[in-house]
C-alpha cells in the first residue's frame, strides 16, 4: 500500500523480512541500540498487527517508522528514526487506521525514570515495573542468558512507562535484576477481545528453580486483567522441557498451533531452526473448582506415558501411532540446550522429527490435538496432547 512518498509494509509482502532488515541496516544496525531487534522486526511486528512505514525522497529512504499497536485500539505508537540521525529515536501516538500519518502526539522519550513500588514474594524477590537502571540490567541479562549479540537485544526505551505499546516487569533481589518479562499490545481478536503478546521472559541462571518465572507471569496476568485484557499469547520452543513444564504444567496454558522455523536468528540456545509453539493463556484466573481445573488435575494425576496413553515417538524416531487416540504423549529432550551443544547431529534429528509430528497433529480440527500439559516420567520429558473435541475446546475457550 502506497501513500505518496510513504509506503506502508503490512507483512503480506513476500520480501517483507528482507525489507525490514534493509531498513534496519540503513538506520545503523547492528550498531544502533535504539532499534527493535531483527527477530522482532521480521516476525513479531506484523504478527501483533504492527506495520513498517518508510518515506522516500528522490528514490532514497529518508526516514522510517515501526508502528506498534497500543492498549488503546484506536491509537498506535510510531517509533520513528531518521536516516541521517538513526540514533535519535522519536515516539509519536498516531491514528491506528492511518499509520502513515506520522504527525500525531509526540512523546518525550526519557533517559531516566523511577521504578514503581514492587510487590514482594515470599522468597526475598520483588516483582515490579522497572526503572531506567533496571531496564539497562534487563537488557544486559537478556544478552547473558541467550549469549546474543547486542543487536538482538530489546532497546531500553521499551521498558519506559511512556511506551504505551509495551508491558514490562522485572524481578529484583535487592537492586539486582534477576528476571525480566516484556510484552506488547496486540491487535484485538475478531470478537474485539484485547490480547497481550508476551515477547520475552528471562531468569538469571543463578536464581532459577525459585519460582521467579511463575511470579512474573502471574503478575503480568494481574496487570493484563486490570487493563481489560482477556488473553496472553507467546511462542515457545517445543523442545525446551523447562519451558513446557512452566507453560503447560504450572500456568495451565495450551497450544494448538505450530510455527516451523519461525525465527530467523541463531544463537547459543538456538543453533538449529527456531521452530515454536503458539501458546495461549486465559488470564481470568484458574479457580480450582472449575471444570477445566478439575480436568487438568485428573490428567496430571492419572497419566502414565506408555501405559495410560501411547507415546508418539521414541526420541527422534516417529512411532507412527494410529490416529484417533484421545490422549498422546510426545517425547522431547530432557535438556535441549545441552543436546545442541554436545551432539548437533542428534539435535537436528530431534528437530526434524518433532517439526513433522507437530505439523501433522496440532490444530482444532477433527483428529487433531491441543498440547495441554507436560510431565517428567522416569527421567524422560513429555508433552501431553489431547484430542481437540468440542468439549475440550469449550473448556479452553
Amino acid at each position: 500500500m502506497e501513500h505518496g512518498e510513504f509506503r506502508v509494509w503490512t507483512g503480506s509482502e513476500p520480501d517483507f523480512a528482507h525489507q525490514a532488515e534493509q531498513v534496519r541496516s540503513l538506520l545503523g544496525a547492528p550498531d544502533n541500540p535504539a532499534l527493535l531487534p531483527p527477530q522482532f522486526a521480521a516476525a513479531a511486528l506484523t504478527g501483533i498487527g504492527g506495520t513498517l512505514v518508510t518515506r522516500s525522497h528522490a528514490g532514497a529512504m529518508v526516514d522510517a517508522a515501526f508502528v506498534l499497536p497500543t492498549f488503546d485500539p484506536a491509537v498506535a505508537l510510531a517509533v520513528r528514526h531518521a536516516a541521517d540521525r538513526p540514533g535519535a529515536t522519536g515516539l509519536t501516538l498516531v491514528d491506528s487506521h492511518r499509520p502513515w500519518v506520522l504527525d500525531g502526539t509526540a512523546l518525550d522519550l526519557p533517559t531516566h525514570w523511577d521504578a514503581s513500588e514492587p510487590v514482594y514474594t515470599d522468597d526475598s524477590i520483588a516483582i515490579g515495573e522497572p526503572g531506567s537502571e533496571h531496564a539497562e540490567q534487563a537488557r544486559s541479562l537478556q544478552g547473558r542468558i541467550w549469549k546474543s549479540p547486542s543487536e538482538n537485544l530489546y532497546p531500553t526505551w521499551l521498558y519506559a512507562p511512556v511506551c504505551r505499546a509495551s508491558m514490562s516487569l522485572v524481578a529484583l533481589h535487592g537492586d539486582r535484576v534477576v528476571g525480566f518479562l516484556l510484552g506488547f499490545a496486540s491487535k484485538p481478536d475478531r470478537d474485539g477481545t484485547m490480547v497481550l503478546e508476551s515477547q520475552v521472559l528471562g531468569v538469571d541462571p543463578d536464581f532459577r528453580n525459585r519460582g521467579i518465572a511463575v511470579h512474573l507471569k502471574h503478575r503480568q496476568a494481574s496487570k493484563a486483567r486490570s487493563q481489560g485484557i482477556a488473553s496472553i499469547r507467546w511462542t515457545a520452543d517445543p523442545l525446551q522441557a523447562g519451558s513446557a513444564l512452566l507453560n503447560f504444567g504450572r500456568l495451565g496454558a495450551f497450544s494448538r498451533r505450530f510455527l516451523p522455523d519461525y525465527l530467523p536468528f541463531r544463537n547459543e540456545l538456538n543453533r538449529l531452526p527456531a521452530s515454536r509453539l503458539r501458546i495461549e493463556w486465559t488470564v481470568a484466573g484458574e479457580d480450582p473448582r472449575t471444570e477445566l481445573s478439575q480436568h487438568r488435575l485428573h490428567l496430571r494425576e492419572s497419566v502414565v506415558p506408555g501405559t495410560t496413553c501411547p507415546i508418539a515417538n521414541d526420541g527422534p524416531m516417529d512411532l507412527q501411532i494410529a490416529p484417533g487416540n484421545p490422549l498422546i504423549a510426545i517425547e522431547i529432550p530432557r535438556d535441549w540446550t545441552t543436546l545442541q551443544q554436545s551432539d548437533l547431529t542428534a539435535a537436528r534429528a530431534w528437530r526434524a522429527n518433532l517439526d513433522d509430528l507437530l505439523l501433522r497433529c496440532l490444530g482444532d480440527g477433527p483428529d487433531q490435538y491441543l498440547i495441554t500439559n507436560a510431565v517428567i516420567h522416569r527421567g524422560r520429558a513429555f508433552l501431553l496432547a489431547e484430542q481437540a473435541t468440542d468439549k475440550l475446546l469449550r473448556l479452553y475457550s
